[in-house]
């Protein structure tokens, strides 16, 4: 059966993830979202990843469907109690999946231990401090911040609407938990995400590097 038209929008409905919904959400994550070191570590460890959205009470995980599962998204609206419920519960778990594949793979070991090992160690100890794009609330505090961390709609149905549902529902849910800030990071060559962001409102901010001195752009959203 051919992909739907650009111009075509076809049913989609949008629901909570749920545990049974982690396999595909994995699928879906390796074939658009191809890069990256999480990709880099392994199924079981995506499966870890996803699965720690599904507990967090800060936290924002979605499904589009059509049919099957045509999307997803996953976020928080507290980046702060997001972290702190992953180190309190997840961590540990997270870094038994992520040791796995660590222990086969010497040169994926390598890469981590020079530029990661010492920040994820520090970040199991502490919460993150708001970043140069989460602004401050009125008073001079700083903002609630959330997060949209991953996005991923099936190749077949690009540009069909799927994405803007998954955003949409996302930042309704932030504005009813009081979300003051919404931010998210595209790849800085990723002009169709960042027209995509820009279309719905987000606010281009200045490139960052990260770890491995890719850049990203940055979008931030005041729901």
């Amino acid at each position: 059966m051919p992909s739907p038209a650009p111009s075509e929008t076809p049913a989609v409905s949008l629901r909570a993830m749920e545990l049974d919904d982690v396999p595909a959400v994995v699928r879906l994550h390796r074939a658009n979202l191809p890069s990256g070191f999480f990709v880099e570590l392994g199924d079981r460890f995506l499966g870890r990843y996803y699965r720690s959205f599904l507990t967090s009470p800060a936290a924002v995980a979605l499904v589009a469907e059509s049919g099957a599962a045509a999307g997803f998204l996953v976020g928080s609206t507290d980046a702060a109690a997001h972290h702190r419920h992953l180190m309190r519960f997840s961590r540990w778990d997270l870094a038994r999946a992520g040791l796995a594949s660590l222990l086969v793979r010497p040169e994926l070991t390598a890469r981590f231990m020079r530029t990661r090992a010492r920040r994820y160690l520090r970040g199991m100890r502490r919460s993150p401090a708001p970043g140069p794009a989460d602004g401050t609330a009125e008073g001079g505090a700083p903002a609630r911040t959330g997060v949209l961390s991953h996005i991923a709609v099936d190749s077949g149905l690009r540009r069909t609407g799927v994405g803007a549902v998954l955003v949409d529902g996302f930042t309704g849910i932030a504005r009813v938990h009081g979300v003051e800030r919404l931010r998210l990071y595209t790849g800085h060559g990723n002009e169709a995400a960042q027209h995509f962001y820009r279309r719905l409102g987000w606010e281009e901010r200045e490139v960052r590097h990260d770890i491995d001195g890719m850049p990203w752009t940055p979008f931030i959203l005041d729901p």
